[in-house]
């Protein structure tokens, strides 16, 4: 569990300190691999993670009204993070700053990132092969921070001036997922909650991931056309999930 929380607080914490670093980063270059991520979180869910939920549980049938509430949680949750989560880095010329509150934007992160913390949770998602799910779980997640870390620091360059601030934010948000993986864990460990409880959040986790990967595909292509190097980020991103499916 070490080496997870690690990973998940690297990659965010690479993900802001690339635009921290690289100020001149043009965002139309991270599109294509937005669109990997959303694609690789996408295909996780339906062929693994789903799955997994539904068949691991006696209750199955309250399982799809945790997901569905995690899908508009979610929905909420972007109402304040202005859909950072999915990427968007918002430009000067063309969006308020001052409209967006850096707080919100910081709290609910941190919550849709605390809950992915809880998915990796060993407690989550009690199925045999758990522990090729939580590998092939953590690839995705750990691309998924490193892309919405920066989107959150390509956003808070333009409402927060100074850049201690925006490193304490980027710190913050850096180890949510940690500390959700964490307590989730210890909550398990110490019989604190149920085995029914650690299902719920997790199924409301999969309801984010859900929410996030087929938003990433609709708002990546508002015009309906679908070009050729977006349908190779798409492939990719499933070929991906399919391939570490057999290695792990």
């Amino acid at each position: 569990m070490f080496i997870q929380a690690l990973s998940l607080f690297v990659s965010a914490l690479l993900g802001g300190f690339v635009v921290l670093m690289l100020p001149k980063l043009r965002a139309s270059r991270f599109d294509f691999l937005l669109i990997f991520v959303g694609s690789y979180l996408f295909a996780l869910t339906i062929l693994h993670l789903l799955p997994d939920l539904f068949t691991s549980q006696d209750t199955a049938h309250f399982i799809g009204l945790y997901v569905l509430i995690g899908f508009f949680l979610q929905l909420l949750l972007g109402m304040f993070s202005k859909g950072v989560e999915h990427g968007h880095m918002y430009e000067s010329k063309s969006h308020d700053h001052h409209a967006i509150s850096a707080t919100a934007l910081f709290v609910s992160l941190c919550l849709h990132a605390f809950l992915d913390g809880v998915i990796l949770s060993n407690a989550t998602l009690a199925a045999p092969s758990q522990l090729s799910i939580n590998a092939r779980l953590l690839v995705g997640i750990v691309l998924h921070k490193s892309s919405e870390s920066f989107a959150l620091v390509s956003v808070l360059k333009g409402i927060v001036k100074k850049k201690y601030v925006i490193f304490g934010y980027l710190l913050g948000f850096s180890l949510a997922s940690p500390i959700g993986l964490w307590i989730s864990k210890y909550c398990s460990q110490s019989l604190l909650f149920s085995q029914e409880v650690f299902v719920a959040l997790a199924a409301i986790a999969v309801g984010n991931l859900l929410h996030i990967s087929t938003t990433i595909f609709f708002e990546s292509n508002p015009h309906h056309r679908l070009s050729f190097q977006r349908l190779i980020a798409i492939v990719g991103g499933i070929c991906l999930v399919m391939v570490l499916e057999h290695l792990l």
